[in-house]
């Protein structure tokens, strides 16, 4: 009993941790979404960044190519180019400006994940304090420990202490009893002495004194005679009280007996009920156990689900922070090439300064623009087209990071759909434990109920017991009186034959011979009770074998009952072995499954990666194709100010 009530105890702290964890990971859950929801955020303001740079890149060629094209297409298109081209560059302004307020809003929720993560190592300080204390109650436990032990060497010293002065006072006795043997032995000499001192046979003075002694016998003898007298009439009243108190004893031992018996069948009653009852409970005992099996087993289910679930939590958490750290690093690209754009479009009002002050030389020279103008025309056909072709190329690469988008929210939706079944399986095992608990109280009462049961049968018995020790006693009483009185008889009759011997009147002879009608009436009624004494004496007996048949059978049932919930115990004990053992099975094979998604996870993961850097690679070199061709155009147009310049250089 005591062991199942510290697995019950046990168990009960089991689940009270489990408890915790479960609250402590619907905390982390928590935290985990605000923090998904949080870099959902992020890459919703990447990809808006990354599309105002797309649309700031296509103002800025359509600014580019526009002008060169507009050239060749009409005369007068220099002023429409002119008065186009600050709107192209305001669009841009725009965009950066509203890429600068999604910094600062990202700036703020990376703030309040790092408020989430200190309160989550405050959180870790705390457990570490109370493992802390932990630590010092075991000293604490360890120098109590030291100081019982050294208690008890002081109390065993103290022993051996007392052990020394015992046996020294031994020591001192046995020179005292050597001192009192010599005593004895100087005392027996003297006796011996003294002895010898003594008179003889057949002196006179030794007749004298026996004369003296008959003289003094006969007066005691008369004395005794009457005493004898006076305790005859005494023993033949106490003789009858003797017999009233038999009798008495006789009706209360037929109602006892009459009482054991009915005790004995109320008894029996009972005794079966509670076989009934020890039989139910013991069947209620393998439902609550194989109950409790299943439960433990569908906690650590859980447990290791939700270990799997914080762990890819974590990881996700990691990847998130590597990923946030790279967005912050295109961030800062962006902001050099911004910086880079404004000096570009300074040296784009100088260029466009220089092409207004030679519109009026460029007038002369309308047929060499005309040709010029067709190989210029040529050449932008041939840059739409290869605009073309990096547009479809960047409409795919958008596409796939969709995609790529999608099977993660769509991840995201499985590990929301994961954490509801946990919770719901969660309530389930709370409403199974409180069944389980409900049960245990069950039988516990029933349990207790038993055992009142059986105080209440082992106190009848042992008021049965009392009873038949006094009784014991009682007959034990009866049976010394019965011997005295023989005693007494005997030596009665043994001083009336002294006292024939010693006097020969007839006196004595007539008192003699009434005495001995007396003592043979008194023979006579004492023959006659020793016969009911040993016929109450048989009765007696045969009910207390009886009593003790009905006591061992008693005794057996019971010992047959604690067998059998020894053997119960020991049968719960293998069942919870075997459970155990199919438990920790269970967990390897489910640790082993773990291993496996997570390996699988992992590439999954690696592939996305390397398609995001495939794709991050790409972009890279459409910026480099769009900067070399952009450089290729300002050298062209490079050449084209040099020629006019030569040219009018040449005409001045």
């Amino acid at each position: 009993m005591q062991e199942l009530a510290s697995e019950r105890e046990r168990r009960w702290k089991a689940e009270e941790a489990a408890r915790r964890l479960v609250d402590h990971i619907k905390q982390l859950e928590t935290k985990a979404r605000e923090e998904e929801n949080l870099q959902d955020t992020a890459v919703l303001a990447t990809t808006r960044l990354k599309q105002a740079i797309d649309q700031r890149e296509r103002g800025f060629h359509q600014a580019t190519f526009g002008s060169g094209w507009a050239e060749g297409v009409s005369g007068g298109g220099f002023y429409l180019n002119h008065n186009l081209v600050p709107s192209a560059v305001i669009i841009p302004g725009a965009s950066v400006l509203w890429s600068h307020e999604e910094v600062r809003r990202l700036a703020s929720q990376l703030e309040e994940s790092k408020k989430s993560e200190d309160e989550l190592q405050q959180a870790l300080r705390v457990t570490q304090e109370t493992a802390v204390g932990f630590e010092k109650e075991q000293l604490r436990k360890q120098a109590h420990e030291a100081k019982r032990l050294q208690d008890a060497t002081m109390k065993a010293a103290a022993s051996s202490r007392e052990v020394e002065i015992l046996q020294n006072n031994v020591r001192s006795l046995k020179g005292q009893i050597q001192q009192l043997q010599e005593l004895l032995a100087a005392r027996e000499q003297e006796h011996r002495k003294e002895l010898e001192d003594r008179h003889r046979l057949g002196s006179p003075q030794l007749q004298e004194l026996i004369q003296n002694e008959t003289r003094s016998m006969e007066q005691m003898y008369h004395k005794k005679m009457e005493e004898q007298n006076d305790k005859y009439n005494q023993l033949s009243r106490e003789y009858g009280d003797l017999e009233d108190e038999f009798r008495l004893a006789l009706q209360i031992e037929t109602n006892r007996f009459q009482e054991l018996q009915t005790a004995f069948e109320k008894v029996s009653q009972e005794l079966s009920q509670t076989k009934q009852m020890l039989s139910s409970i013991e069947h209620k005992e393998e439902k609550s156990t194989t109950l409790i099996s299943e439960l433990t087993s569908l906690v650590k289910e859980q447990k290791g689900r939700l270990s799997e679930l914080s762990k890819a939590k974590q990881e996700q958490h990691h990847d998130y922070k590597e990923r946030v750290q790279n967005l912050e690093s295109h961030l800062e690209e962006a902001r050099r090439r911004m910086v880079t754009l404004e000096l570009l479009k300074q040296e784009k009002v100088k260029l466009q300064s220089q092409v207004q002050a030679q519109q009026s030389l460029i007038e002369g020279f309308r047929a060499e623009k005309k040709l010029w103008g067709d190989e210029l025309a040529h050449q932008g056909s041939s840059l739409a087209q290869d605009r073309g072709r990096m547009e479809v190329k960047i409409e795919a690469l958008s596409s796939e990071v969709a995609t790529i988008k999608k099977q993660l929210q769509h991840e995201t939706d499985i590990v929301r759909i994961k954490s509801k079944m946990i919770e719901d399986q969660t309530e389930t095992i709370r409403k199974l434990k409180e069944a389980v608990q409900e049960r245990d109280n069950e039988i516990r009462k029933a349990r207790e109920e038993t055992l009142k049961i059986q105080r209440e049968l082992e106190d009848q018995l042992s008021g049965e017991l009392m009873a038949n020790q006094e009784l014991q006693e009682k007959l034990d009483h009866a049976r010394e009186r019965k011997e005295q009185l023989k005693s007494e008889i005997v030596r009665i009759e043994d001083d009336l034959e002294e006292s024939k011997r010693a006097h020969s009147v007839v006196g004595y002879k007539r008192l003699a011979s009434g005495f001995k009608c007396k003592l043979r009436d008194l023979n006579k009624k004492w023959k006659e009770k020793s016969s009911l004494i040993a016929q109450l004496e048989q009765q007696v007996m045969a009910m207390k074998e009886s009593w003790e048949n009905k006591e061992k059978r008693l005794i057996e049932e019971r010992d047959k009952a604690v067998r059998a919930a020894s053997m119960a115990v020991e049968k719960l004990r293998s069942v919870d072995d075997a459970f155990r053992k199919q438990l920790d099975n269970k967990e390897e094979s489910y640790q082993r499954e773990i291993e496996t998604l997570r390996s699988e996870k992992q590439e999954e993961i690696d592939l996305a990666n390397k398609r995001v850097v495939e794709v991050e690679e790409e972009m890279r070199l459409l910026l480099r194709e769009t900067e070399s061709n952009k450089r290729l155009m300002e050298e062209k147009v490079k050449r084209l100010t040099k020629a006019f310049t030569e040219l009018q250089q040449d005409v001045f």
